[in-house]
């Protein structure tokens, strides 16, 4: 039985519906704090089962007859080690034969950034667990690029960070395909790897995307985020939500260049998408 937890997100539907076109939906668990939102999975056949990472006492009966399993990290900073560890410990039990777990670049117990630190904490409980594991580091997703270019795209000019490191921006839909491949064996890789788009690209590689895709030129500003923030602001984007995209944008421009792999294409015997199709609504813009 191949099981997939948090199956209800974004991430996870987009696995079972890859996974059911390898095997069977009898064959598949999927689990969820929130029966009610994979009523459609259900119809289809799939076992849908209550887990909540919170409550370790709901993972047995989750987890039961599963011989591989995906745990799709949870969004509970601060707590997902916690959450992870219950998992983990809860699959050991349960006879698990393979865990596949959703990492983030350059995972590190150590790094003085909170998510990276917490992925790398949750591989080393992988390690010592005893059971065959495979860590999918996977880049930013583009959907996350698409969004914030749409926020600092201001009177025709695209505000960026000045840091200009190169990230290999993933599609959720490659990440999806590849979890399958680790989950059904395809992907036989063991312990952290990591999980790209074709190609890394900085901010100002990204400007020059967007003007090929709409046809007219998109200059470049780049500029400290406190100045990204207030004209984005001033454009009418909330500031909570600038507060949060900007900086973490920032950061990942001067910290977390990652370099093209294969792993996509290895997993699924396809290419992965280059970030062109995600941004080119803008082409209308």
């Amino acid at each position: 039985m191949y099981t997939v937890t948090g199956a209800s997100g974004h991430l996870g539907r987009l696995v079972i519906k890859h996974l059911l076109t390898f095997v069977p939906a009898d064959q598949v668990i999927a689990t969820t704090r929130h029966l009610n939102q994979l009523t459609d999975v259900a119809a289809q056949g799939v076992n849908v089962r209550h887990a909540d990472f919170s409550d370790p006492a709901t993972l047995p009966a989750a987890f039961a007859g599963t011989t591989r399993l995906l745990i799709i990290s949870t969004e509970a900073v601060g707590q997902r080690v916690s959450e992870h560890k219950a998992a983990i410990a809860a699959a050991v039990a349960a006879g698990v034969g393979h865990i596949t777990y959703t990492s983030g670049p350059q995972a590190d117990p150590n790094a003085a950034h909170p998510i990276l630190a917490e992925h790398g904490q949750t591989e080393q409980i992988l390690a010592a667990s005893g059971v065959p594991w495979t860590a999918l580091r996977n880049s930013m997703y583009a959907e996350v690029l698409k969004g914030f270019t749409d926020m600092v795209l201001v009177d025709g000019q695209l505000l960026i960070p000045e840091a200009q490191g190169k990230h290999s921006w993933v599609t959720r839909e490659d990440c999806a395909l590849t979890a399958v491949g680790a989950l059904s064996g395809r992907l036989a890789d063991s312990g952290p790897i990591d999980v790209t788009g074709p190609e890394a690209l900085s901010f100002a590689d990204v400007a020059q995307r967007l003007s090929a895709l709409s046809g007219r030129s998109i200059p470049v500003q780049a500029l400290p985020d406190d100045e990204i923030i207030a004209r984005v602001v001033a454009k009418g984007v909330p500031a909570d939500a600038a507060g949060f995209m900007v900086p973490m944008v920032s950061w990942l421009a001067s910290n977390l260049s990652t370099t093209p792999t294969d792993t996509v294409e290895r997993a699924s015997g396809s290419k992965p998408a280059p970030v062109d199709a995600i941004l080119s609504a803008h082409a209308v813009v």
